[in-house]
């Protein structure tokens, strides 16, 4: 036997984990002494190994090379540690023993206390066991062997992502999965178990004879999904057993089959696809329910790019019935919105082409009187600033609107603007804007105050002068600074821009409020302008911290010349002085943040219009959310009659684990809750349980009120197990 130091002359070729192991030597009179080299195997020259290690005997005898203290063995990103590593050329075996690891490219990293493997790594055994997979989870077990390059079977195993507890290592982790035998398939990213038991905080809670789940690798796989149960007093008892088809790497399929016992089978399924340009989703859903009826649901999504500068895409809702998507937990939306459109930027101006139907779930809906726009065209252009910074603007809108029963409409409108800002040598901004509108109709079968319906066309031209103005005062007093700005604006166009020919379709929803107190014209859409002389007035004041927190406050009110029916009575702009709006907001750190915006009448300051929103504390402590809302009898909303509500959210993370969150929602005027709700939620490295209680008092046509108890139980890597109880 020769014992050699400095640099191996001749090394012998092995392989561990795929790597080739090549040591020989040649005969040195030198002492122990630390050596690192490199050297390619003759079957891949390409294949390099780095090898060092403190120690190593070459037996010319035994054909046996023997690596001794901190031995490393590096190729193809493969890594093996180990105390002792010895290879036996006769006999083509390789071990390695002591404090044994081997790391792969991917960051698998399995330890062991004995490894001995065939030269090519395919077959061989390990003792002791312990791999560290992704996402910390680790398999364990008494001993492994490795079959063909890609069957790992571990005998005696566990699996678990928990961690131990560091106190008291002997403590079983929050739960794991016993086994006699564990296969995990290298190839097909499986991992099989047999006579398997799942045990929580150590005590069994279920057993299979086998079972199988991806290893953690693997981010998506055909399979059954985790089931749920639960009863509603809608459907009754429902079991539901999802199943996941990954169809290939660019789609994929969701098949959800539920079994419900008082409505019978219902399927549902959620199909997603990307493209090369976009992406697409639909969920949709059928039943033959207990009346022998076929029901279901659509809800579909696509976003697709042209190319740079243009892209379409499309939203397809619809339901059978008014009450089906909130029987079947679908959601409880008020409207489906369907949607087909394409729309284009290109510098400063847009694009937009759409096509919109509509179905409304509420139960004075009809789908006769139910608008079908096709389509609604829509572009603005803006150019670039010219000397002195005024630029021009032009706006072109078309639009066709149809029903089955009731008013159709179609609209041309263009319109071309032109604006100046100016900043005074005292900070003062001025903005002086002119425009001018032209809207054309052709309509059909419009209802007019006292007269016969009207079919034919109407029009109306409508120039506009406004001037806008505000001057901030800054006032910085080194750790804030006060900002004090009042505001104006003064605009013109002439009476009577709304005559009874055009009918009013896209502004019936208005709202004055300190959003719009500034804006030249308060509706949102074409159909109706506000004409005359008006002008509004404000004031902002502020405070602001260099460390982020702020107190801010805004009050105003308008002017119109003319008292006439352009708003309705109630909206705080029938009187030629309007009523007074503003907010306030307080938000001096991150553990307080208030936000109040009123309407208060003109003249005995009386509130027609209340808004709050709160929030308070932090989640360590508790933190409490609360909105509330009021709107007066004569407030003018076209939605809301008188309304008074409050709503809270309140959450608290107790420690690092667990965490609670109630709300509920509370009509004032009535006196009556219309929900709340409580939840309790634990989450750690490897397990989830979310548990909720909710109950409603609202009622929706053929569906009353509801309790219902939900609960999630996710055991990280594996999946999740839920359910859901209605009462």
């Amino acid at each position: 036997m020769a014992r050699t130091g400095g640099i191996v002359k001749r090394l012998a070729t092995s392989t561990i984990l795929g790597c080739a192991f090549a040591l020989a030597g040649s005969y040195l009179n030198t002492a122990k002494a630390q050596q690192t080299d490199t050297v390619s195997t003759g079957a891949n020259e390409q294949s390099k190994i780095l090898f060092s290690a403190d120690e190593v005997d070459y037996n010319r005898e035994l054909q046996t090379v023997t690596a001794r203290g901190n031995v490393e063995i590096s190729r193809d990103g493969r890594i093996l540690l180990a105390n002792t590593v010895s290879y036996d050329q006769s006999q083509d075996v390789l071990t390695a023993s002591g404090n044994v690891s081997i790391t792969e490219p991917n960051g698998e990293v399995t330890f062991a206390s004995y490894v001995e493997l065939s030269g090519d790594f395919k077959n061989g055994i390990i003792e002791d066991i312990y791999i560290l997979l992704d996402e910390n989870t680790r398999i364990a077990g008494t001993g492994a062997r490795r079959s063909n390059g890609n069957f790992t079977e571990i005998a005696k195993a566990v699996y678990s992502p928990c961690k131990v507890c560091e106190d008291d290592p002997e403590t079983p982790p929050l739960w794991r999965i016993k086994a006699a035998r564990v296969l995990h398939d290298a190839n097909e990213k499986t991992v099989e178990y047999k006579d398997a038991r799942l045990e929580f905080a150590g005590i069994p809670i279920l057993y299979s004879p086998y079972f199988q789940h991806p290893d953690p690798t693997v981010k998506r796989q055909s399979g059954l999904l985790t089931p749920s149960f639960g009863s509603t007093s809608y459907v009754g008892s429902f079991f539901e057993q999802p199943y996941y088809w990954a169809i290939d790497k660019s789609k994929d399929l969701t098949l959800r089959p539920i079994y419900t016992t008082d409505e019978g089978p219902v399927l549902a399924s959620e199909y997603r696809q990307r493209f090369d340009s976009g992406e697409m989703e639909i969920v949709s859903s059928v039943t033959n329910d207990d009346n022998d009826e076929w029901q279901g649901h659509i809800d579909a999504e696509g976003r697709f790019d042209i190319d740079e500068s243009w892209r379409w895409g499309f939203d397809a809702e619809q339901a059978s019935e008014k009450t089906y998507m909130s029987r079947y937990s679908f959601g409880s939306p008020s409207v489906l919105t369907s949607n087909l459109f394409t729309e284009g930027f290109r510098g400063s101006s847009y694009t937009r082409v759409d096509g919109y139907y509509f179905q409304g779930l509420k139960s004075e809906d009809d789908r006769d009187t139910t608008p079908i726009v096709l389509p609604h065209a829509q572009f603005h252009g803006q150019t670039a600033p010219a000397k002195h910074g005024s630029y021009t603007t032009l706006d072109l809108d078309a639009l066709s609107l149809t029903r089955e029963e009731g008013t159709d409409s179609h609209r041309l409108s263009a319109k071309a603007g032109w604006a100046l800002p100016y900043i005074g040598s005292l900070g003062d901004v001025t903005k002086l804007s002119l425009s001018v509108r032209s809207d054309n109709y052709m309509v059909s079968d419009v209802s007019r105050t006292d007269q016969a319906n009207y079919d034919g066309y109407a029009g109306r031209l409508l120039p506009l002068a406004a001037v806008d103005w505000n001057m901030p005062f800054v006032n910085d007093q080194g750790s804030f600074h006060h900002i004090i700005k009042p505001i104006a604006m003064a605009a013109w166009s002439p009476n009577g821009g709304n005559p009874d020919e055009i009918p009013n379709e896209d502004s019936q929803s208005f709202e004055f409020d300190d959003i719009n107190l500034l804006s030249h014209d308060r509706y949102s859409g074409l159909d109706k302008a506000e004409d005359g002389f008006r002008a509004s007035y404000g004031l902002e004041w502020g405070v602001y911290g260099q460390n982020g927190g702020y107190t801010s406050t805004m009050f105003g009110q308008s002017y119109r010349a003319n008292k006439n029916d352009t708003f309705a009575e109630g909206s705080g702009l029938e009187e030629h002085m309007s009523d007074y709006v503003g907010r306030v907001t307080v938000s001096p750190n991150s553990f307080i943040d208030l936000t109040y915006r009123y309407r208060l009448d003109n003249e005995d300051f009386s509130a027609r219009r209340n808004q709050v929103s709160a929030g308070i504390g932090s989640k360590d402590t508790l933190r409490l959310n609360l909105d509330y809302v009021h709107f007066a009898d004569d407030a003018g909303t076209d939605e809301f009659n008188e309304r008074e509500e409050v709503y809270f959210h309140a959450e608290r993370q107790f420690n690092q684990f667990w965490s609670a969150t109630a709300y509920g929602r509370y009509d004032m005027d009535r006196s009556d809750p219309l929900e709340y709700g409580i939840g309790f939620v634990y989450e750690d490295e490897c397990f989830i349980f979310d548990g909720r209680i909710r109950r409603t008092f609202y009622e929706d046509q053929d569906l009353g009120e509801s309790d219902e108890f939900l609960f999630r139980l996710v055991f990280k890597t594996l999946g999740e197990f839920a359910s859901q109880t209605g009462l």
